[in-house]
């Protein structure tokens, strides 16, 4: 049993990358921006203070508790070792009031002012107390919570008054709770740090919106990874377990490795709140639950608007995945219940998929994409083959539900790479020029009950880049001499999509069918055909054949001996009666014809034939080895 070794493609460049993007400043160099329809005024007096909305502002924390004392796990803890089950939760709503004092704007080279801004908190945000909570057996109280303006150190930041962008931000801030005074107990020589966002390894995005009274209202998300390491000062590092209290002894347990992953949201807005009603979700704190990936749903990629006129105009590139997602469900407060988000490969795999080699075993692979076309109007074709999805294990993708809506209050950042050979070319085009980093995806989540009371989760986030001034690759990407400068009004815009749907009960029922001579969307013909009970306990009796009649290393077929897994769902907007499913997932191991050695191997089949769509089916064997699939014409949405 193995996957394909073509995951290899391009290491070296992604060994650079990634290995870069934890020494470098986040984000890409920032070009021309558009202007927005009106120019941003400034409030009377350059002063203002208003307001935060307790009501969705929030803070929190999701500690990531571990034993990894290997040299090579450290000082991030890259081990598996977690501890507890999961996350150590918890987040509280805040209150408080925002003073912001503006300067009088100066120009940049492009005629376009520039007021820098100062962000102080006049009392201080408080919230109220919680509990911090991992999945098993780990539960403290967090008390006395509280957000202060950094000592030494004062948030800031540039504004654009023309395009709305923002520069040079740095929120700096003191964080005092009952928890992190016991982390400090346990570990007396640490000294507690300002929480900087977005500091050495996190994500920072504050908006100003204009308010009817003349004022600019503000809205600040922000997120940061601060590692524990080994040790303070040659004391190993400790975690404090419950039993902390002002008159009681701190007692702890060493947690080499452990972090911090502190995150804050805050509006002077009022959001306009619709609820879910009958669809509102029901979710159980502090859990963890796993929702089988809607691949018709589940897509990464890019809109490719490339100033250079060989192209003709935008590419549209998207590669849909395979997959599945967990979600950790934190403790419950009001309405509102933390969650953390990591995609997971296909269920049934009786082998992890492979590391990359180091330092690239840092970030996960975790799903596996389709192999496209990328086309543009002038006819050029390249080919984006192979792709995955490598996941940023760091700044992870943390937010906060809201029970009463299904949706994430503040737009939730999932960090990661849509690896394939065009992305790994254009990086190594501009190894100089381009500031490595992971993308840091942001967008809506919404988490609600769907056909028969299964439970849909779905997100949709883009990053927004300008390239001017870049190289962009020829087709053949093996002759750099020929890539072109990308002009004016270049931008990228990579996007990442999922969908994901747990049930509540057992299906039954038995999924069959079949394709003959089918065109992939990278116009390979195949067939296939299955029959499988959708009851997880039912293992005999399953067929699986695909044959693709390829002249390339991809042609060959697949004969499934043994089923792995199986999960039968519903799509979104299935109409399925009770008991009924419209899309299977299942994973086995067979045979592979060209393989003479007899080896065993796997695939990862679904199917999908939801109401008002052409039936979808994704075929991947090892991963990269053989897939297929029938690519929906549109972009698909969750």
């Amino acid at each position: 049993m193995k996957y394909s070794d073509s995951m290899k493609y391009g290491g070296r460049i992604l060994r650079f990358f990634l290995f870069a993007s934890l020494m470098a400043a986040p984000g890409w160099l920032l070009a021309e921006a558009p202007e927005l329809p009106t120019p941003i005024v400034l409030p009377p007096g350059l002063h203002e203070t208003l307001a935060i909305n307790p009501a969705v502002s929030y803070l929190g924390d999701a500690v990531r508790i571990v034993n990894c004392p290997k040299d090579e796990d450290l000082p991030f803890g890259l081990c598996s070792n977690e501890l507890f089950g999961g996350m150590a939760m918890w987040d509280t709503p805040i209150s408080g009031n925002i003073d912001i004092q503006w300067y009088p704007p100066v120009y940049n080279n492009l005629g376009q002012p520039i007021s820098h801004f100062q962000i102080t908190m006049p009392g201080n945000l408080t919230g109220p107390n919680t509990v911090m909570k991992a999945p098993q057996n780990y539960e403290e109280r967090v008390r006395d919570i509280f957000v202060l303006d950094a000592l030494d150190k004062v948030s800031a930041g540039d504004l654009n008054l023309t395009t709305g962008e923002i520069l040079n931000l740095n929120y700096q801030v003191l964080v005092s709770n009952s928890w992190y005074a016991d982390l400090v107990k346990v570990n007396p020589k640490l000294k507690p740090p300002d929480f900087s966002f977005p500091g050495a390894y996190g994500s920072a995005q504050i908006v100003f919106t204009p308010r009817p009274d003349g004022l600019l209202d503000l809205t600040f998300t922000g997120s940061t990874f601060l590692p524990l390491g080994l040790d303070v000062l040659g004391d190993a590092i400790r975690m404090p377990l419950p039993y902390c209290g002002p008159l009681v002894n701190c007692f702890g347990i060493q947690a080499p490795g452990s972090s911090l992953h502190p995150h804050i949201y805050w509006t002077t807005t009022t959001p306009v709140v619709n609820s879910c009603g009958s669809a509102c979700p029901t979710v159980t704190e502090n859990s963890v639950k796993i929702f089988q990936g809607q691949s018709y749903y589940m897509s990464f990629g890019d809109h490719f608007t490339v100033n250079v006129p060989q192209l003709g105009g935008t590419g549209n590139g998207r590669s849909h995945l395979q997959g599945r997602y967990q979600v950790q469900f934190g403790p419950q407060v009001g309405s509102r219940v933390p969650m953390y988000v990591s995609g997971i490969a296909p269920a049934g795999l009786m082998l992890p998929i492979p590391s990359l080699p180091p330092p690239l075993s840092t970030f996960p692979i975790r799903q596996f994409a389709h192999t496209e076309f990328l086309r543009f109007p002038s006819g050029l074709i390249y080919v984006t083959a192979n792709p995955f999805l490598v996941e940023d294990v760091f700044d992870g993708g943390v937010g906060l539900l809201d029970t009463n809506t299904g949706q994430e209050v503040a737009g939730m950042v999932y960090r990661g790479l849509p690896a394939q050979d065009l992305f790994f070319t254009i990086i190594n085009l501009n190894l100089t020029t381009i500031p490595l980093s992971t993308f840091r995806f942001r967008g809506p989540v919404y988490l609600l009950k769907g056909q028969n009371g299964q439970s849909i989760f779905g997100y949709n986030g883009s990053y927004f880049t300008p390239f001017d001034g870049f190289e962009f690759p020829s087709p053949d990407y093996t002759k750099p001499d020929q890539a072109h400068v990308s002009g004016p009004g270049s931008v990228l815009n990579p996007f990442m999509r999922f969908q994901g749907v747990s049930i509540n009960d057992t299906p039954h029922i038995t999924k069959s069918g079949s394709g003959d001579h089918l065109v992939s969307s990278i116009n390979q013909v195949f067939s296939y055909s299955y029959s499988v009970s959708c009851d997880p306990t039912v293992s005999t009796g399953a067929q699986f054949d695909y044959t693709n009649f390829d002249l390339t290393q991809y042609g060959g077929t697949f004969h499934m001996e043994n089923l792995a897994s199986v999960s039968c769902t519903n799509s979104k907007f299935s109409n399925s009666a009770p008991g009924n499913y419209d899309t299977i997932s299942f994973v086995g191991y067979g045979t592979w014809s060209p393989d003479t050695t007899n080896g065993r191997h796997i695939v990862a089949v679904h199917v999908s034939e939801q109401p008002d769509t052409p039936i979808y089916v994704s075929i991947q064997v090892d991963g990269n080895l053989s897939k297929v699939h029938l690519k929906p014409s549109e972009d698909t949405i969750p």
